[in-house]
């Protein structure tokens, strides 16, 4: 057992709580018990010294007195002697007292421990108690002295000795009794300091394996819970501390991961485009080109992927801005079915050469929104060319507006190969595409749907997605409205 234990600590408490309660319960009713004994054999010796002095006050011989005397004596176990008003003995009996003729004067030890003023008082009419040492007994005697009045004056006393060795008899299996019971108590102590102990010390214990587990970086290990005191509350707070830092460094896995994929991206998305313009400008510096028309070809392809690069650039920046909250949009009362109209003349030109027919349909009365309106094109323009690019040719997106008295409505629907559902959650990361197998599409760049979701939430608003495959899928946007966007409806 370490010294240094709860065990030891909790054993030393109670065993010296319970020392000192059996202790001073002990000593108190030790006290007490001797203090009773003694009043209680007062009393007794006070009514047999009554007695005998009435008897001797009485007109009885000689001999019935020495009789009395001596019952007395037998009765209480000491001595009992008479004397009268010159204060001599007149009779003797009982302890001490081998031959009827032995007789004493008041100087006597036999008298001890009575002092001079005690033996006044006494034949003063006063009964008069002593307890001390009588060295002629050689023993602690209780002793009483009862005067014998005649007529009103004093005619003698009776003087009883008690020996005080049956009180400390009771005193000492007393004393006996406690130490047994403190023994036991400190048996009982030991026996209670290992069971709570246990109790306390066992959670404590799993709560410093968990913690030198979570030292090294295991998270998942948990303590077991069973109460609700202090020690259950700290449990609990380390299983939930422990349950933070696992999700806390699965998500900084996470981050880390993603950070790692997205370079990995960024860099594939960088280095195509980089290689097309380098052989692009490679064949025109060879002059392998011999006509205008063929280089002011070769040179809108090098445009094109300068184009590409600058919108993946953007794209890049723009997202990093929104994620960490530094794109504070600037936000008015716009007229969305005007945008909407600018944005379907857009699009309209681009119909014939994507093959897919695209239906606009909206509500006659669209409220002013309070959003940028730059960012709400980038949404329309993002989901609207997703939904093209995964169309096939004679296939048709539909977008439908729709308006209540709380929101704005807007559904963007294509009839292309659809979603898997299990790549559904996905789609919002970054250059995440579903379709694998899907040829690298120049017009993209990997980050649109990203976008979308970080402009949506930064305006309030929520987007779902709903998609069936080889059916289409559906994009939801609800951006909310007030009272005062509903009074500049359009």
């Amino acid at each position: 057992m370490k010294w240094n234990s709860i065990v030891t600590k909790l054993w030393a408490a109670i065993t010296v709580i319970m020392l000192l309660v059996i202790g001073v319960a002990g000593a108190a009713q030790t006290s007490l018990l001797e203090n009773i004994y003694y009043k209680q054999q007062v009393n007794h010796l006070v009514d047999v010294g009554k007695k005998v002095a009435s008897f001797a006050n009485s007109d009885s011989n000689e001999d019935m007195l020495d009789t009395k005397v001596s019952v007395s004596a037998s009765m209480i176990d000491g001595n009992v002697m008479i004397l009268d008003k010159n204060r001599t003995v007149q009779a003797c009996r009982g302890l001490g007292v081998s031959t009827e003729e032995q007789v004493m004067d008041i100087n006597n030890p036999h008298h001890g421990p009575l002092t001079e003023f005690d033996l006044d008082k006494l034949f003063n009419g006063e009964i008069i108690t002593h307890r001390g040492r009588n060295d002629f007994f050689k023993t602690d005697v209780l002793s009483i002295g009862i005067p014998i009045n005649d007529a009103n004056s004093s005619a003698g006393a009776v003087i009883i000795h008690s020996p005080l060795k049956p009180l400390a008899g009771q005193l000492a299996v007393f004393k006996l009794i406690t130490i047994y019971t403190a023994v036991g108590g400190i048996f009982l102590a030991t026996l209670l300091s290992l069971f709570f102990s246990r109790m306390v010390s066992r959670p404590l214990l799993d709560m410093s394996k968990v913690s030198l587990a979570m030292a090294s970086g295991d998270f998942t290990r948990r303590i077991e819970v069973s109460t609700k005191d202090e020690v259950g509350l700290l449990a609990n707070s380390l299983n939930t501390l422990s349950t933070r830092l696992q999700e806390k460094l699965t998500q900084l896995k996470r981050i880390d991961e993603t950070r790692r994929e997205f370079v990995s991206n960024v860099s594939h998305e960088i280095k195509t485009p980089l290689t097309i313009i380098q052989a692009f400008t490679e064949v025109l510096q060879d002059d392998f080109v011999t006509t205008d028309k063929e280089r002011k070809e070769y040179l809108n392809n090098i445009e094109d992927e300068v184009q590409r690069l600058k919108r993946l650039v953007n794209d890049v920046l723009n997202l990093k801005k929104m994620e960490e909250g530094r794109d504070d949009f600037e936000k008015d009362f716009i007229n969305l079915k005007s945008l909407i109209n600018k944005i379907q003349e857009k699009f309209n030109a681009l119909q014939e050469e994507s093959g897919v027919r695209l239906l606009f349909k909206l509500d006659r009365r669209i409220p002013n929104v309070y959003c940028n309106r730059d960012r709400i094109e980038q949404v329309f323009i993002n989901l609207i060319d997703n939904a093209v690019r995964h169309t096939p040719k004679g296939g048709e997106v539909s977008i439908t507006v729709t308006s209540t008295a709380s929101n704005v409505r807007i559904e963007v629907k294509d009839s292309g190969k659809g979603i898997p559902k299990e790549d559904l959650p996905m789609i919002w990361e970054r250059f995440y595409k579903a379709d694998k197998s899907r040829n690298r599409d120049k017009s993209g760049t990997g980050l649109g749907l990203a976008i979308v979701k970080k402009i949506v939430e930064a305006h309030g608003g929520c987007i779902d997605v709903v998609s069936e495959v080889n059916k289409g899928t559906t994009f939801t946007i609800v951006l909310p409205i007030t009272e005062q966007n509903m009074t500049k409806s359009s």
